[in-house]
């Protein structure tokens, strides 16, 4: 392993042998914020060409996919605005940039998917701007009302925003950002051509953001309307026709029946699970796995078969889950049981860079504060810059930098690796059936998970105390993958805030 010539390495040769990718379901997936991952220019922003500096880090760390928070022009910090969806914003490089950072990717064995933004553009965009002018080309691109109905946007607001002319426009999230109207047959066809493009440059799908919100109803229904699932489906199938094998992933942050619904009714390839996120960390906090294993049986009940459910511990819009382990101290050995978790439980992986350091939000709470620098080193640029971080990153806590957890064999860093491997080496912990077992105990998630002739039981204790369980599937002899010790039958004392997998013979 030459993980510090890896890191250090700006690019993979050209003759380098094409590692083969990953199925996009399988694997382990990584969400990067641009601006914060690294900045190779020293302007205090993070770019594309420092993204691809760090991808033999990520292949290190066992990474098959990566995705990345928006790449285009934009006038706001996060780029959830955009004003061209077709070109990369200046601050993170270039086309060839991005042309380059992809084929170093698939060279290592790495997909990359975009965020793709339909629910609105920037009210700077020059679609918005000629409508909100009169032009009449676009101007259907966008929801107007002289007489606005009391809708409610996202954050509780008024979802209308007065325009130049008197007469109001739709913005579900902000007056920054305008509603486009898919209603329109030109706005769907814009932004099938717009994937389309991105699909044939290169990228390996799409994260969609905002996708339960996409068309309203005229009763003022926002979010998960037949109209919204209609536009997925069409989508969907458009993707597929242009890039067999090319992700969507939906930000389906709503409900069970909601997001079951995107896979019955639209065909969605992916949505990510947001309410086994909810169960995850309460379970982690209230230390019971009775809630967690109740809504992973409904999961895997009620899911149909062929979905496939991103799983994660957080991304760009909550609150760093190391921080919620972190009162009144840090709490490693907590930490290392969601790692285990993450990664042994159904579905498809996605990390949140800095996660596997156990990095927290940094001052001055808000959005900003869950987006600040990639900790690669302790000091003032944190290895991330040669100048000023573009914004605070606060004063960390000691440990929590990669340079320093490389150093110590316990440290967390190499717990999500030695994880990640695991999960790799194991078919069954990637993408094996599983059926969920009543341990017996409210602090004990049992789950039986089977592939490739193997079957294995996963056994986290939620609680600090040791817990002594009975099953049926431990009557005979077991063997502990990890240590490779031998369990002759009986009852298995899982010790507190661990988890163990057995291989039943």
């Amino acid at each position: 392993m030459l993980l510090a010539a890896a890191m250090t390495s700006t690019a993979v040769a050209n003759d380098t042998p094409q590692v083969p990718l990953t199925a996009p379901q399988h694997g382990v997936w990584y969400e990067i914020f641009v601006r914060s991952f690294q900045d190779s220019d020293g302007d205090g922003m993070g770019d594309l060409n420092g993204v691809t500096k760090r991808l033999p880090y990520l292949a290190e760390l066992g990474i098959t996919g990566v995705w990345l928070m928006p790449i285009h022009p934009s006038p706001s910090y996060h780029g959830y605005d955009v004003t061209d969806y077709r070109a990369i914003n200046p601050d993170y490089g270039t086309l060839e940039d991005f042309a380059a950072l992809l084929a170093e990717a698939h060279a290592l064995g790495i997909r990359v998917i975009v965020d793709f933004i339909p629910n609105h553009s920037s009210s700077s965009h020059p679609w918005f701007e000629a409508a909100a002018a009169g032009g009449a080309e676009y101007r259907d691109y966008y929801v107007w009302s002289n007489d606005p109905p009391d809708w409610r946007g996202t954050r509780g607001g008024n979802a209308w925003h007065q325009g130049p002319a008197g007469e109001s426009y739709l913005g579900l999230f902000s007056g920054d950002m305008p509603d486009l109207n898919h209603r329109n047959e030109a706005v769907r066809r814009e932004f099938e051509q717009i994937a389309r493009y991105w699909l044939e440059f290169g990228v390996d799908g799409f994260r969609i953001d905002a996708i339960q919100h996409l068309v309203e109803s005229d009763d003022g229904r926002i979010a998960n309307t037949e109209l919204t699932y209609a536009w997925v489906e069409r989508f969907q199938a458009y993707v597929d026709s242009v890039a067999p094998g090319a992700l969507v992933v939906g930000e389906t942050w709503t409900e069970m029946p909601a997001i079951i619904r995107y896979h019955e009714a639209a065909g969605l390839a992916m949505s990510f699970d947001y309410p086994l996120w909810r169960e995850l960390l309460s379970g982690l906090q209230s230390r019971s796995a009775s809630d967690l294993a109740f809504g992973l049986a409904q999961t895997l009940e009620h899911y149909p078969e062929n979905a496939w459910r991103g799983i994660f511990l957080g991304n760009h819009d909550q609150t760093r889950h190391a921080g919620l382990f972190s009162l009144p101290r840090r709490d490693e050995r907590r930490l290392r049981l969601a790692a285990s978790l993450l990664l042994t439980l159904p579905g498809t992986p996605f990390l949140y860079y800095g996660e596997e350091l156990g990095m927290v939000d940094g001052p001055g709470g808000g959005d900003v504060a869950k987006r600040t620098p990639m900790r690669w080193e302790p000091g003032p640029g944190l290895g991330f810059t040669s100048g000023t971080p573009w914004t605070d990153p606060g004063a960390g806590t000691p440990g929590v930098s990669l340079a320093e957890q490389l150093q110590a064999p316990s440290s967390l860093w190499w717990h999500y690796r030695r994880a990640i491997s695991l999960r790799r080496l194991h078919p069954a912990l990637d993408h094996g059936d599983s059926v969920v077992i009543d341990s017996g105990e409210r602090a004990v998630l049992a789950l039986k998970r089977a592939a490739a002739g193997e079957t294995l039981l996963v056994l986290a204790n939620l609680s600090t105390r040791d817990v002594e369980v009975k099953l049926g599937e431990l009557e005979g002899a077991t063997t502990e993958i990890i240590t490779g010790a031998t369990h002759p039958g009986g009852a298995y004392l899982v010790p507190g805030l661990e988890l163990r997998i057995l291989r039943l013979e």
